[in-house]
């Protein structure tokens, strides 16, 4: 079932609001994909608030991060997420900086006339006024690996993310999201213990980043040692 809803190539709308240490935004995306190969291209504009005062790194993690039917299930791992479908799924994800600045973020997925349709809410606090995010001094994510299980009847994940910043060095960050399906758990069929690896880059930027175009690459396995 889930299959014939989620085609080859699907299409998403992204609507954003929130935050950050009181500066408050809204962003608008557009983008497409393919689901089962796990690759997807957003277009975003920051339409409220914008130019902002910190670096758009920290957002972009929850654009995509957050476009969870984009993902290549390989050696046969439940989707969870494209099962969820027609209903769709939500998220809660609390991102901790090393230098104490928290982003919450909460995601809903819905499926409307075809098209994936996403609405984030944000609040970012304690970022420190002359750390790299409020001095806008970082240069996008290294690749990275999340750790999932199922939890509390939907599925937990963790990652740890390295910030990189202009003059070298890592900004590192710790993310815990919990996924629930608007599904019944029972009606799914659930996947043990498995990874994601993720590639999320930025492909352009303009005007002091009210514009950016970003690509993310997404592989779900298991562990592959023997």
């Amino acid at each position: 079932e889930d299959s014939e809803l989620i085609s080859e190539n699907m299409h998403m709308k992204l609507y954003m609001e929130g935050t950050v240490n009181d500066h408050h935004f809204k962003c608008t995306s557009e983008g497409e994909g393919k689901p089962y190969e796990g690759t997807q291209t957003m277009k975003i504009k920051v339409v409220e608030g914008g130019p902002l005062p910190f670096a758009f790194d920290i957002l972009a993690t929850s654009f995509m991060y957050g476009s969870k039917t984009f993902i290549n299930h390989t050696q046969g791992i439940p989707d969870f997420f494209k099962q969820s479908f027609p209903e769709g799924f939500t998220w809660e994800r609390i991102t901790t900086y090393e230098d104490g600045g928290v982003l919450t973020a909460t995601q809903d997925t819905s499926l409307q006339n075809g098209c994936l349709i996403y609405n984030v809410k944000i609040n970012g606090v304690n970022f420190p006024s002359n750390g790299p995010v409020m001095q806008k001094k970082t240069l996008g994510w290294e690749a990275s690996t999340e750790m999932l299980y199922p939890a509390d009847s939907g599925l937990r994940g963790h990652s740890q993310m390295a910030l990189k910043l202009v003059g070298g060095g890592y900004l590192h960050c710790s993310l815990k999201t919990t996924y629930r399906s608007k599904k019944p758990a029972k009606n799914l069929k659930m996947p043990g213990f498995y990874f994601v690896d993720r590639k999320l880059e930025r492909i352009k930027e303009a005007d002091k980043e009210t514009y950016v175009e970003q690509h993310e690459m997404a592989v779900a396995r298991y562990c592959d040692l023997p």
